[in-house]
């Protein structure tokens, strides 16, 4: 570092050779702790950078004069001892700010990295003549290569022609690595094609961050690797521009940060562009963290913007997610037909063909399987699922039984601890060596890795079909995300049995998984006309299906009720306390079915109170008669595509989920505020029934005197209900009510919210509410429907509930904005709402709720709240992603609400809002499902 203008000349001194021995001998890494790097000298007094190139020149002052320790000669101050190696930034660092590093700090970096390189000291030594030289005249070049040469390597230490070639070398490695399942002899045409295509680049603007988003083989991969290598073209041409960076979550090992200025060797000087590749390898707390990193690496350097891949599921802002758009069948087809070296045949289209067309990965599967001679009317998952077999068998590896078992273990380690996967695995050398050789793992800088994300999900399938992982585990809410893609092989690449009892076992742990699976494996030609099978059809599909447990019933009709029963019961185990509310249930077991087959259309009647066994009986009378004891029956075709009767039981269950979320049935603790709610709210119509006027509030004595009439109706039939104005009672209110009410004191049941506090004298229920009351109610409203949501999710989704996404966030903060009109045209009150991580450490107290109320001016109040709320989410998730748990299905973390003040239990509306998203989320209610009010 050169001496600015106010400073005083430069003082040389020439060290004794004990000097330079004792320099040679720390000349190994920067005395910063946790610094690695080192080239300069600091003089621990001063804190002041002394050395650049070599030992022989010290810098002992500054501008205003030396400043030596009093207690020490001049010797002792410039001895050996009192200087301490450093790095260019940690040097310049101190030098910038030497108050803040006093000599105490520094003597102790000096002693502890003394220490740390005894042991290297000793096995080094320098001769009289060694010394001689460095003492004598400097020659500034030979005296930087020297230190050079006793440094360890550093990247920082290449040209940057070097680190272009270097750059270069690994983008083309990857690339090659990526046509894996590519015939040898076609490989460089495929990348010639590739490297020719003239579709747009994705756009990334400087100092932003974005994000693709696709499921897996959709081509994000590629068009990462194209926007990479487009920079590092300019790269070549333009000194301004850094050498593009391209990692994979793995290699971040500190922060991305200091990933980015170890790659490049110091800063971003301008601009520069980041790969983050496969953020769904690494647990999602952990990609939330990453990409947070990158949404400040970018606030810093603004030159810098980051592109990021990621499957479906991770939580990423509309403002940063790109849609990975499907290819063209035509460019599909030319790219298969590359790499196949010839057309493709005529006889091959159908519609399955076209949809497996869309990605560069599909469309070299395509050609590889025609290549193998092989169908390729195949779903999709199974078309990925089989490149690993096919290009073995294609290029003759031989894969011993031994490196088939170490792949499979690679693959588990990636799924579960990624930061094991290294070479350190696979001992001795030899047996890491034969798992390289096989072309589907990448050894690089000692990490593993598969060539292509499709082997890893294969060998992850080969452990759960053998048994090395329990299907139960990694379908659990906490692994499903990584392993997802895993699964879907093993049932797409499994017997039909087989496939049956997987699913049988993922439904008892995790209901949601079975479907989302159904939709990767399912081909699209599903479809059954309205004609019934005949019972040959129905007897080869279930003994086709059938795994070994299944129980063989000669009777074709029960055999056919026992099939669809046997998954309902495995998705109601999967579901937990919920159960009971969706399907009539006797001893813990659902109620017995009667059941009859016509024509290929099965009946199922549902007994209200006859207990198994048998779990299924014929039915006498076809229709039945529900006064011999049927609750209800349903008729529909026997489906014959091969998961059918997943599907039918997921149809009837939701039936039941959606009735249960329209009247507000799930279950709560009794001193739930939203249990409060309903009371309030039945006990009013129940009073109010049979007269014209409406009393408030509740009048116990004669809330109990009509109860206990209805309750001997209620007990006296299998279900009464009861019409009110807008409001439907059953037994089932009747029943919960009189249970509620027993804990009840005093005469009165007061309403759970205040009432207006104003003349009510406009069209709208919120004029009769003062700005002050509004914000009261908006703020309890909030905090009790929180705390309703998570109690809603405890006790009726418990064998899931961690895959729903607001759920997962606990514990957080809740920050807002409540908008009241300003004028009488506005029909309501609405919120902005932001999810803040939180800190509370009882995991049943209420959520921090901090709202503002704003009555003029909302469209500059909800910009700049926004705005303000998105950079502090950002934050806050990069300071606590490794504590916040993620899923893969998430609640928005900004959303814009009604309050509902028109509504006698807001809280409860909004707790069955958020439920209602998650739910669909994880396919157990449709998109468009919204329950009522």
């Amino acid at each position: 570092m050169s001496p600015t203008s106010d400073q005083q000349p430069v003082e040389h001194r020439e060290p004794t050779p004990g000097t330079v021995r004792q320099l040679y001998g720390t000349a190994f890494a920067c005395g910063m702790p946790g610094c690695e790097a080192g080239l300069y000298v600091v003089d621990t007094n001063t804190g002041e950078q002394v050395l650049n190139s070599h030992v022989a020149h010290i810098h002992a002052r500054r501008a205003g004069g030396p400043r030596w320790d009093p207690s020490m000669s001049e010797v002792d101050n410039r001895s050996a001892e009192n200087l301490l190696l450093l790095c260019l930034l940690h040097a310049w660092q101190i030098d910038k700010t030497p108050e803040a590093y006093p000599a105490d700090i520094l003597r102790s970096w000096k002693r502890a990295q003394l220490a740390e390189y005894e042991g290297a000291r000793k096995g080094w030594s320098i001769t009289d003549a060694d010394v001689e030289q460095a003492v004598g005249p400097l020659d500034l070049d030979t005296a930087i290569k020297a230190v050079i040469e006793a440094m360890p390597f550093s990247s920082r230490m290449r040209s940057r022609p070097e680190n272009w070639q270097l750059a270069a070398r690994r983008g083309h490695a990857r690339r090659v690595a990526r046509l894996a399942i590519v015939n040898a002899e076609r490989r460089e045409d495929v990348l010639a094609w590739m490297a020719g295509l003239d579709e747009p680049v994705v756009v990334v603007p400087a100092g932003e961050v974005r994000v693709l988003v696709a499921r897996l083989g959709a081509g994000k991969s590629e068009q990462a690797a194209r926007w990479w290598e487009q920079g590092l073209r300019k790269a070549a041409g333009d000194p301004e521009v850094d050498i593009p960076l391209y990692f994979a979550p793995r290699q971040i090992v500190s922060s991305l940060e200091q990933a980015v200025i170890d790659e490049l060797g110091g800063d971003p000087a301008g601009t520069c562009r980041v790969v983050l590749d496969g953020l769904d390898s690494v647990p999602g707390r952990e990609a939330d963290g990453l990409l947070a990193e990158a949404r400040q690496l970018v606030e810093v350097w603004s030159g810098v913007s980051v592109l990021a891949t990621a499957r479906p599921g991770l939580d990423v802002p509309a403002g940063e997610k790109i849609e990975v758009e499907p290819w063209p069948v035509e460019r599909a087809i030319e790219l298969a037909e590359v790499a196949l070296g010839d057309r493709l045949p005529a006889d091959l289209w159908s519609a399955e063909t076209d949809d497996l067309l869309t990605s560069p990965l599909t469309a070299l599967a395509v050609a590889a399987r025609i290549d193998a001679g092989r169908d390729t009317r195949v779903s999709r998952a199974r078309l990925l699922a089989d490149l690993t077999p096919m290009l073995i068998g294609a290029h003759h590896v031989d894969v011993s039984d031994e490196t088939w078992a170490d792949a499979a273990q690679l693959a588990v380690a990636l799924l579960d601890r990624p930061e094991v996967a290294t070479a350190a695995l696979f001992r001795p050398l030899p047996r890491l060596r034969r798992l390289v050789a096989t072309d589907l793992v990448v050894l690089d800088q000692g990490e593993l890795s598969f060539a292509l994300a499709v082997f890893e999900q294969y060998f992850a399938a080969e452990a759960i079909i053998s048994g090395e992982v329990r299907v139960e585990a990694v379908a659990a809410a906490g692994s499903f995300p990584r392993w997802r893609y895993a699964i879907a092989f093993a049932v797409s690449s499994s017997t039909p049995p087989e496939q049956e009892a997987l699913l049988l076992k993922m439904a008892k742990v995790n209901p949601s998984a079975v479907f989302w699976i159904l939709d990767e494996i399912v081909n699209s030609d599903g479809h059954e006309t309205l004609e019934g099978p005949s019972g040959d059809v129905i007897t080869a599909l279930l003994r086709r299906r059938a795994h070994p447990g299944f129980v063989e019933e000669p009777d074709l009709e029960v055999r056919a009720g026992l099939w669809f029963r046997e998954a309902e019961e495995a998705l109601l185990v999967g579901l937990g306390p919920l159960a009971g509310s969706l399907v009539r249930h006797r001893d813990g077991k659902p109620t017995q079915w009667g059941v009859g087959l016509t024509d290929g259309y099965l009946t199922v009647a549902r007994a209200k109170k006859a207990a198994p066994p048998p779990d299924v009986a014929k039915l006498v009378r076809r229709p039945p008669h529900l006064a011999e004891g049927w609750h209800r029956w349903t008729q529909f075709r026997f489906p014959t595509t091969d998961f059918g009767r997943w599907t039918r039981a997921q149809e009837e269950l939701r039936r039941g989920l959606e009735s249960a979320i329209t009247r507000r049935t799930l279950q709560v603790p009794r001193s739930s505020w939203l249990a409060r709610e309903r009371s309030y709210l039945l006990a009013a119509l129940i009073q109010d029934f049979g007269t014209s006027r409406r009393v408030r509030p509740v009048q116990l004595a004669d809330v109990r005197g009509k109860l206990y009439s209805w309750l001997d109706r209620a007990d006296g039939s299998e279900r009464s209900t009861w019409g009110l104005p807008g409001h439907t009672v059953d037994s089932d209110d009747i029943r919960w009510l009189a249970a509620q009410l027993e804990a009840e004191e005093g005469d009165v049941l007061l309403p759970p919210w205040s009432g207006a506090d104003e003349p009510h004298a406009g069209k709208w229920a919120w004029q009769a509410y003062s700005p002050e009351l509004t914000l009261a109610v908006a703020r309890d409203v909030v905090r009790e429907a929180l705390t309703g949501y998570r109690q809603l999710v405890e006790l009726n989704f418990a064998a899931f509930g961690d895959a729903m996404g607001l759920y997962g966030m606990f514990p957080l903060r809740v920050e807002g904005l409540v908008l009241r009109p300003d004028n009488e045209e506005d029909p309501g009150v609405t919120m902005m709402l932001a999810f803040l991580p939180g800190t509370t450490i009882n995991d049943h107290a209420a959520e921090p709720v901090d709202l503002s109320l704003i009555v003029e001016d909302h469209s500059a109040a909800l910009w700049k709240f926004a705005d303000r709320q998105r950079s502090s989410i950002r934050l806050r998730s990069s300071r606590s992603h490794k504590r916040s748990s993620r899923s893969m299905f998430g609640q928005n973390r900004l959303q814009q609400l009604d309050l509902p003040l028109h509504v006698p239990c807001p809280a409860t509306s909004l707790a069955y809002h958020w439920l209602t998203h998650d739910l669909a989320a994880i396919r157990w209610l449709d998109a468009g499902f919204r329950g009522s009010d």
